[in-house]
Formats: C-alpha cells, structure tokens, sequence
C-alpha cells in the first residue's frame, strides 16, 4: 500500500511551485513544457539551491520552496539539509496542505517553527481528507552553521508542506472505479494525480492495481488478481488508446473476473480527456473476452454507469397529502395519503415511494402497483428517506441515530462509526450513492453541522455505516443534501456568512462552490440528466425551483420534488 507514496509523490518531479514569500535568493525558475500526452501538461518548476549568507529564515523558506521539487529524490530540498539531517530525512511520509497567506515563521536563529492554517493531507494513496475547521499545521526546525559558516537545517520531522495553491497548479482529481465484494456493481473512489511526465493514465492504473481506499476496503475490491502489475511500468496513450499491458496472474482469472478488470480500467481510463478507448494485453498479447473487441470505449460497459439516469426526468411533487406527477404542462395526481407529506424518495427501480409525513413522524411506503401506503416506521424527527441498491430504505432520527428497513419490512439500528466527528444520535440525514455503497452523512452537535462520507457494511445480522470522514471545511449549517455526481454532492446550507446557499462539495479535492439558492430555500435534487432543483417555502408559497445557468428558475408549486421514469 506504501508503494502510492513512492509512485505518487516520488513522481512530482518537477511539478509544484513554490509557497508565498518565498525571497528572491530562493526564487522559482520556470523552464519548457513538457508531456507525454493532453492530460500531462504543466510547467516544470525548478528550485533553486542555497545561496550563501541566507539567513536561517531564509534558509527554512528555500527548504519549503525547494520541497516542490521532487527530482533526485528531493536533490535541491536536501542542498538546505545539513549532511546527516539530508540522509536521515523521509520526504514520502505524507503531505501537509495548507493556506499560504497564513504561514509564520517564528523563534530564534537555531530553531524555528513554521506553521499555518491547515487545509488537509494527502495520503500516500493520493486520497485528498479534509482539515477540521481552526485546524494548523506546524513544523519545527533546528538549524546549524556548517564549516563554511553556512546555516543548514540539521534537524527536522519526516514529509513535506505543500500550499493549497502548489496542490491546485500541480494535481488533478480523478475518479476511479472499483467493484463491490460480489462483483455486480461499480464503486467510485478519488484519486488526486501529481501532474508529471509519467503519465496521469498511469498513475490511474497504478492505483487501481493499489486497490481501493481504506474506508472502502472492507467493502469494495479490485477485480485485478494479487501480484498484478504492468509489463512494462506505464500506460502510453497513443491516438487516443490507452494501451495497458497487465502481468501474467491475470491469465488466471476467469472470464466474470477478466471482463470486471475491463470495466474498471475502461471507467477509470475514459475519465482522461485524451483517451477513447482502452487496449489491454497480457505480456504483450490482447487480452481475450467473449464479444468485446480489442479496443473497449466505455459504451462497452454503460450499463454499470454510476451516472444519474437519463431516464429519471419525470418531475414529481407533493402538495400537501398529495402526490403528483407533472410531464410538460400535464399534471397527474399518483397517490393521495391521509395525512400531509414532507419527503418522498423513489427506490431504484421506481416500484415504490419511500415518504415521510410532514409531522415527521412516520415513514411510509408506496407500492406503486397497490397504490398503497404501508406504515413501517415511527419517530420524533425522521429525515429524509434514502435506498440503496437491494431495496433497504434508510433514514435518520435526530437524537436517536439511523434506521434500515430492510426490503421485507424489518426496522434494525445502523450503527455508526463516527468517533471521530461525533456520536451517531448526532447524525441528521444521510444519502445512499448510486453505487449502493457509500453514503453521505449530515452530523450536528448542536452548534455545528457537518457533512462526512462514508461506507455502508452489511451482514446478515447487521449494517454498519464505517470509515466516515469529513469532505469540508466551510459550510456550518446544513438543511439538506443530496449526491449530485459519483464525485460530488450538493448541500444546501450556510457558511459563516449565515447566507443560504447552494455549495457543490467535491470529493476529490474537498472543494465547495457556492451559488446563491431561492429565499425559504429547504430541499435539493437532482434529475436524470444531473440538473438541481431546490424546493422552497416563502411565507404560505410551497415553490419549485430549477437551476439554470447559474440563477433559479420556478417550474411549478409544491414540494419534495422528485423524479422518476
């Protein structure tokens, strides 16, 4: 699992540029552009060794900055070492990102300490996780003056600092795609690449064969058999081709198991701009699958799409008991219940509603053939319902934690492990992905919400959603959210500015654009083809609204809205 650090960070040679206020003695140099194929482009950073007479300052500066270059194994970061301190320092235990108009230097001339707002880390599988709010990065320097009464770091922890700026100009985020345990469904992870002339394609392909990130691990898999590697250490992309040539242990897999390699390496490869299509060999020879040609386009293996559907842009509402379903300007009334609704959420294969009154204490379902509202739960604050892929309907109970229930009817506790952002009677609401395995998670102490992601694990006997961890750092206030993307999720909520906005949350890079939302502004979703809508209440008004080119538009009254085939 290490061998990510030493692929991903060993290979920003040349890539990253400096932090702010670097001085002139230690500045940048941009040299030529050079890449291997579109998605490798970039402007190779070269920093520059130490002066003389630099102050220790100076010197602790030249060493950050000097940091963004990798090549040589840190050849020019080391130049700032002192003789023992270059040898012993490990550049590859990780990377601290963070907010470069906050960095200070501090103390004396011997020992200094840098330190900064704290953005997040990378990890050594080149997963991005989000720094909490008011969290800092320091890092202690002990410096000497060496023979020629030059200062040198001689003493200093493992890693590097990398400024959000350095990340934003040097990496690019990428989904990659593994499989559930059975082998039926497609699951999406987030790798962050260092632009470098290896070759995003790559790195991509590396890091499947790496296998998925740990809070996916116990629930998510590589198709690749163990040992796997490529034949030759990299994926070239030639006239749009990626061509992966894979290790002998794939001969050993059966067809189910060779055609899952496909499909993850034909997902995750499409996801680069320059490639549309994928070749894969074994040792040089193509690799064979019954009626799949030797170049696969992700047409190939659409039907495992974690993609909203493109059928799902039936516009469906509630007002007040009712529901209705409005194609063009024609209403139908579906389903009138005995008392008024709140939420409404369809399951996969649109066969039945899952619905919350808007006393929010009961959760019902439809069964959209009996046209019948079955009660299966009971609460004091139930959230909205969320499906996963088996027909489990799960939902929250502020206070008093999660519920499923299961597709013959039985309520069981989901527990939740969240000992890192809090308890599970905290959680307000979650989501279930296209993928059916991971979820999002809406947490609150009373003061502070917060939105993590995480992984559902199923037994006979239990779910438990594990591995949460927070996405963002900068919303405070949370009324609803919903996935808008396999990579992302749209929140509907405040920052400190207590302003009612619409953020766009990026797994990749823990990134949240902010669009302003419609007044009374209360529940999000998104139809087949990835639009947002927003329900409203103003005043007595239960308004629908559509996003279209960056304002709100009112499609029709009501609330809840939802769509289905």
């Amino acid at each position: 699992m290490k061998s990510k650090l030493v692929n991903g960070v060993a290979l920003l040679a040349l890539l990253l540029s400096g932090c702010s206020g670097i001085p002139t003695s230690s500045q940048v140099f941009y040299g030529e552009e050079i890449s291997e194929d579109t998605s490798t482009q970039f402007v190779r950073v070269i920093a520059r060794p130490p002066s003389n007479d630099m102050s220790p300052e100076e010197i602790v500066r030249g060493f950050l900055d000097a940091c963004a270059d990798p090549s040589g194994n840190y050849e020019i970061a080391r130049q700032y070492l002192e003789i023992t301190a270059g040898e012993a320092w490990n550049p590859l235990a990780g990377i601290d990102v963070y907010d470069s108009s906050t960095i200070e230097i501090s103390g004396e001339s011997k020992s200094l300490t840098v330190s900064a707002d704290k953005i997040g880390t990378i990890s050594d599988l080149g997963r991005f996780q989000s720094g909490d709010p008011g969290a800092k990065i320091s890092a202690s320097f002990d410096l000497v003056q060496n023979s020629g009464s030059q200062w040198r770091i001689s003493n200093l922890s493992d890693g590097i600092l990398l400024s959000s700026s350095d990340v934003d100009r040097s990496f690019r985020s990428f989904p990659i795609y593994f499989f559930n345990t059975e082998l039926t469904s497609l699951v999406a992870d987030n790798l962050l690449v260092p632009v470098s002339n290896s070759g995003a394609a790559t790195s991509l392909v590396r890091s499947l064969l790496d296998g998925p990130s740990p809070y996916l691990s116990p629930v998510a898999k590589s198709a690749f058999p163990v040992g796997t590697t490529l034949t030759y250490g990299s994926v070239p992309v030639l006239n749009g081709i990626a061509q992966v040539d894979l290790s002998n242990e794939v001969l050993g897999a059966d067809e189910l198991t060779r055609r899952a390699m496909s499909a993850q390496l034909v997902w995750t490869l499409s996801g680069l701009a320059n490639v549309s299509s994928v070749q894969i060999l074994v040792s040089g020879q193509p690799l064979i699958l019954t009626n799949i040609d030797s170049l696969q386009t992700i047409q190939v293996w659409q039907s495992l799409s974690l993609l909203p559907n493109p059928n799902r842009i039936n516009l469906n509402v509630i007002r007040s008991e009712s529901i209705y379903s409005i194609t063009d300007v024609v209403e139908t009334l579906e389903f009138t219940s005995k008392t008024p609704l709140i939420f409404a959420t369809p399951n996969e294969l649109d066969s039945k509603i899952a619905v919350v009154t808007s006393d929010l204490k009961s959760l019902q379902i439809i069964n959209k053939a009996a046209s019948k509202f079955e009660l299966v739960s009971q609460g004091e604050q139930i959230s909205k319902p969320t499906w996963d892929r088996n027909g489990s309907v799960y939902f929250s109970e502020f206070g008093f934690g999660v519920r499923e229930v299961t597709s013959d009817g039985t309520v069981r506790e989901v527990a939740v492990d969240a000992s890192t952002l809090g308890t599970s009677d905290q959680v307000k609401q979650v989501a279930v992905s296209s993928d059916g395995i991971r979820v999002a998670v809406v947490m609150s102490d009373g003061i502070q919400d917060v939105v993590a992601v995480g992984a559902i694990f199923k037994t006979d006997s239990e779910t438990r959603i594990i591995g949460l961890h927070r996405i963002e750092r900068s919303i405070t206030s949370i009324r609803d959210i919903a996935w808008s993307s396999p990579t992302s999720i749209a929140v509907l909520g405040s920052d400190e500015s207590q302003s009612n906005l619409l953020f766009d949350v990026s797994l990749m890079d823990g990134k949240a654009k902010a669009f302003s939302a419609p007044i009374g502004a209360q529940q999000v979703s998104v139809d087949g083809n990835g639009k947002l809508f927003i329900s409203a209440v103003d005043g007595a008004n239960q308004l629908l609204y559509q996003q279209t080119f960056g304002s709100w538009s009112l499609v029709t009254t009501g609330i809840g809205g939802f769509f289905s085939r």
